[in-house]
């Protein structure tokens, strides 16, 4: 009897352990849980409205009837003044050719003599010229990337004046006197050699504007004096490409301004009255955000469907050829700390405050805020929301004491470790170091 009751007994205790065992491991399991975090970095992001948008601008053709070889003078975005020089028109291709290799040469020896006069005060190092030369290289990558040509070649030039005074000032080349009297005999030889280019004929502009090389067949299709009556539907009508007859050998984009033409919500059209600062992003251009201003919105109710009518000055190698074209309409860009949505909480916590009076008393407060990870330890901090996206949160960087619910809990900062997964998280809650 007595060995059935010291068996029972210890059934009882292994049992007891068990369950105590069991106990803490839940405990311990839910202490430990597995998180995951993203380091919180800063980011620029942008709240638009993405449309189709039709360029017009005020257009005059550029037309020239009577044969020969065209060589144009300038490039697509350059500025122009009426009766300047758009184009040379030579008898064939090889005088235009040699036109070209004589201009060339020109700029050349002119290059080479400013050398030559400078030689003696000539006081970069060798070092330093290697910066300019690479310096160079990236503004002329840098401008052509963003079409914009003339830049480019003009920090070609630069490139080749830098190129030739490293040659000086590292004593390769003492003076450039026999290369620029080469130069000149090949000029000579060219200029007496081609009777063609006798006979050279000037094609100038008709208005002061930017110069563009081709027509696409919408030339005022729909002018500026048409834009503050368009309304929805009417736009597509209006558009109706022609064909560009044969003489045509370029255009002129007169004034100033362009104009883009939209079709947006009563709710889009809205949001765009209402944007302190308005710009637009052009996929097909490769340049930064370009700054517009608002110059209509057409709508037959303050809430239905409208046209809006956005106007811009920027111009470059692209933008006079941009016609019909997918953009986004940026109401407003952001700058701040971006978290995912998934790791903003809204935690409530208790505080005692003082009165207008100075009495003290509970304040129960909602903070809205993320939990961060400091070694092994869980920190809630909180957050002022700039920008709600889908899926993110951007939040201010640095906050004034009067954007924040609590004086007493800390702020987000940049390069934080936030928490993104995880459950049964509070502020000061251990977690596994090995996560």
């Amino acid at each position: 009897m007595e060995k059935t009751v010291i068996i029972r007994k210890v059934v009882v205790g292994i049992m007891t352990g068990l369950i105590i065992a069991y106990i803490i491991s839940v405990v311990l399991k839910a202490n430990f849980t597995q998180i995951k975090t993203e380091t919180a970095n800063v980011l620029t992001v942008s709240d638009s409205i993405s449309v189709n948008g039709y360029f017009v601008r005020d257009e005059e053709l550029i037309k020239y009837n009577n044969g020969g070889f065209v060589s144009m003078t300038l490039l697509d975005g350059d500025k122009v003044s009426k009766n300047e020089t758009v184009a040379n028109v030579f008898p064939n291709a090889g005088a235009a050719a040699d036109k070209q290799r004589i201009d060339d040469m020109k700029a050349e020896v002119e290059r080479l003599e400013q050398l030559d006069k400078t030689s003696m005060a000539l006081s970069a190092t060798p070092d330093e010229l290697d910066k300019n030369i690479d310096g160079l290289l990236s503004q002329i990558n840098f401008s052509l990337s963003d079409g914009d040509l003339q830049n480019a070649d003009s920090k070609t030039e630069m490139l080749l004046y830098s190129i030739n005074e490293r040659q000086m000032v590292t004593g390769k080349v003492a003076r450039f006197s026999e290369r620029i009297k080469e130069l000149r005999t090949q000029i000579s030889s060219l200029s007496k050699g081609s009777t063609e280019m006798e006979n050279v004929k000037q094609i100038l502009s008709p208005s002061t504007g930017y110069f563009v090389s081709k027509a696409d067949g919408y030339e005022n299709q729909v002018t500026p004096d048409d834009l503050l009556n368009i309304q929805t539907g009417e736009l597509s009508g209006k558009i109706m490409k022609k064909q560009v007859d044969s003489n045509v050998i370029g255009k002129v984009v007169k004034g100033v301004y362009w104009y883009i033409v939209c079709e947006v919500s009563g709710e889009d059209a809205l949001k765009i009255k209402n944007s302190d600062s308005l710009s637009v992003e052009i996929p097909q251009v490769n340049s930064n955000i370009i700054s517009v201003e608002l110059f209509s919105i057409n709508q037959k109710t303050k809430t239905s469907d409208a046209v809006v009518v956005l106007q811009g000055t920027y111009m470059n190698a692209e933008m006079p050829s941009m016609r019909d074209e997918n953009i986004a309409i940026v109401l407003k860009t952001y700058k701040g700390i971006y978290v995912s949505k998934n790791a903003v909480h809204e935690c409530t916590v208790k505080e005692i405050h003082k009165d207008k009076d100075g009495n003290k008393k509970e304040v129960t407060l909602n903070v809205k805020g993320v939990y961060i990870r400091i070694g092994n330890e869980l920190l809630f901090k909180q957050i002022v929301p700039l920008y709600t996206g889908s899926d993110f949160v951007i939040c201010k960087q640095n906050p004034d004491d009067d954007e924040l619910v609590s004086q007493n809990i800390g702020i987000l900062k940049a390069y934080d470790d936030v928490v993104v997964e995880g459950a049964n998280l509070y502020d000061g809650k251990i977690i596994d170091r090995t996560v």
